[in-house]
């Protein structure tokens, strides 16, 4: 066998031990031998889009685009909507914050969405008062 050949087998087989022996597969981007799948880590730039959109349809003619609220008159009624960004909202559970947009808040002028939006929808928006308005 020409030294050439042996050369390249020896380095071929060297190179498949180290791969197989350092525990770390094509797909480690930590750099410690942890692994991690890229294309399942990867997550769209903004994962609030949605709640953000319902939010501005259906949240912001009363609660106002930054969360704040407050003073207005609505159907010839004033009322204060509260301030999404307070330490009292953010407070709440999440739970709580979908059951008040589900059944709404009758006594303080806040409608019930139930039958205008699905689950999954005012789940969207609570997720985005979470990430971008109580940030």
């Amino acid at each position: 066998m020409s030294s050439f050949k042996f050369g390249f087998i020896t380095c071929a087989i060297a190179l498949t031990l180290l791969a197989c022996s350092s525990g770390k597969t094509g797909n480690d981007i930590t750099g410690n031998g942890n692994t991690a799948n890229i294309a399942q880590n990867t997550q769209p730039p903004d994962t609030v889009e949605i709640g953000r959109k319902l939010y501005k349809q259906t949240c912001a003619a009363c609660h106002k685009e930054s969360g704040k609220g407050g003073k207005m008159v609505f159907e010839d009624k004033t009322i204060n909507p509260d301030d999404l960004t307070s330490d009292k909202i953010k407070h709440l559970s999440d739970q709580k914050i979908f059951e008040y947009i589900t059944d709404g808040v009758p006594d303080e002028g806040m409608p019930s969405f139930k039958g205008r939006l699905k689950e999954p929808e005012i789940r969207e928006i609570v997720k985005f008062i979470r990430a971008e308005l109580q940030k």
